[in-house]
């Protein structure tokens, strides 16, 4: 199985919130996994996204 991977934009708008409240998230360490493929671009796991979306717990990322 392949993991789809989506821009902040999309997967803001599948988690229902701002892009500016992932990052912060990001920051916090909650919320999906941002992961970097390159110097600036950012990604993220969409079963992980829909997972945080499912549970709706602020999990501290692994990251």
């Amino acid at each position: 199985m392949t993991a789809q991977f989506l821009t902040k934009p999309q997967a803001a708008e599948l988690i229902g919130v701002s892009v500016r409240t992932l990052e912060r998230w990001a920051r916090a360490g909650i919320g999906p996994t941002p992961r970097k493929h390159g110097p600036r671009l950012v990604r993220y796991d969409r079963d992980e996204a829909l997972g945080y979306l499912r549970t709706g717990e602020r999990q501290e990322s692994a990251s």
